[in-house]
């Protein structure tokens, strides 16, 4: 079946789309997820009529107290999908996830390629209401999570053909539950990702910055930061200086339900960003 194409709120300048947002309902890929519509939020930054390629950024949103009844315009606000100082053509999404129960999300329909098709669908959503059907690909994919978020980021990666660019994740590494198996496991897609993103540097830069609070997700964050230094260790020293400024592990220095709000914007404008939590908070 044809998806139908989305009535997006567009607006014209010359040959450059102005920025933008929608909600998006029905979303194919994300029929399995339980939960209200509208199902995906799309926002975007001035993308020029001509532009060949796009580059997508996707947030995976944590728990709600709202349980199921939950709005996704509730996680709008503090997803960090913030374009305003990012200079490259930029869709973000932001899909719902699946609510298992009580407060809890997970996000089971971006398993096994569903990242990939969220992504594509959007694109091909966008590019159709520009009047440009078929003619964006997508350049660089920035995928961000926060909180219960965090480790479908990490699954989601595990079996999508187009792995992320760039990854960030805002105190959302907990692990696993300890009475299911091995708290640690995922380390080893965490790890397998990284070594291949590295084998891209420096001609593609990319970038994974993981800001952790210890009482909520230190364990998993700081093997993280372990995997991160020794794939360092093993880099020409100058390189390894330049990377060590996209590919790190931090404390955070804001309560669990800002992070994600305060880093997310720093991290789209500057994948290197330095946080200036005084300044930020």
């Amino acid at each position: 079946m044809k998806a139908v194409i989305a009535d997006l709120p567009l607006a014209f300048a010359g040959e450059m789309v102005m920025p933008g947002e929608a909600f998006l309902a029905d979303t194919p890929v994300l029929r399995p997820h339980a939960g209200t519509q509208p199902d995906l939020f799309l926002r975007w930054n001035a993308v020029p009529t001509t532009a060949t390629a796009i580059d997508v950024a996707v947030h995976l949103h944590g728990f709600s107290q709202q349980g199921g009844a939950m709005a996704l315009a509730e996680k709008v606000p503090r997803s960090g999908l913030d374009l305003v100082r990012r200079t490259r053509p930029t869709l973000a999404l932001l899909p719902r996830g699946n609510w298992i129960r009580h407060t809890y999300y997970d996000f089971p329909a971006l398993l096994d390629g569903g990242l990939d098709r969220l992504v594509d669908y959007a694109v091909e959503q966008f590019a159709a209401a520009i009047g440009r059907p078929g003619a964006l690909a997508v350049d660089r994919l920035i995928l961000t999570a926060h909180s219960g978020g965090g480790m479908p980021a990490v699954d989601a990666i595990a079996g999508a053909a187009r792995p992320p660019d760039e990854l960030y994740v805002f105190d959302g590494l907990y692990g696993r539950d300890p009475q299911l198996g091995d708290p640690m496991r995922g380390l080893e897609i965490v790890e397998r990702w990284l070594d291949e993103r590295l084998q891209r540097e420096p001609e593609r830069p990319g970038a994974l910055r993981v800001v952790y609070l210890e009482k909520q997700t230190g364990p998993f964050s700081r093997a993280v930061g372990a995997l991160i230094a020794r794939q360092l260790k093993i880099v020409e020293p100058g390189l390894a200086a330049e990377l060590a400024r996209r590919y790190r592990v931090e404390p955070s220095g804001v309560p669990h339900g800002y992070v994600a709000a305060i880093c997310g914007p720093e991290l789209l404008s500057d994948a290197a960003a330095e946080f200036d939590w005084q300044r930020l908070v």
